[in-house]
């Protein structure tokens, strides 16, 4: 584990240090899910898909088909996120 310093700057905006930002492939623009876990703060990186639907395909189990497909996957993965953290 490799524990680095990073400094708050003016409205709390923080700078992630290269090395990080290329493992984690964070970028302009990426998201990140802030959290909150035993009075510490975590950040956590959340991919993009070019094809979402297409990335997602088998991971919904259904008896029957689904009018908004998309609107399913993307409750899906929000539960799963939730429940990861």
């Amino acid at each position: 584990m490799t524990f680095l310093s990073v400094e708050v700057g003016k409205y709390g905006r923080i700078v992630l240090p290269k090395n990080i930002r290329d493992k984690y492939q964070v970028s302009e623009g990426s998201r990140l899910i802030i959290r909150e876990r035993d009075g510490e703060i975590v950040l956590i990186p959340v991919r993009k898909y070019d094809k979402p639907t297409e990335a997602l395909y088998g991971s919904i189990r259904l008896e029957m088909p689904l009018d908004e497909p998309k609107r399913a996957a993307r409750e899906h993965i929000r539960r799963k996120l939730i429940e990861g953290l």
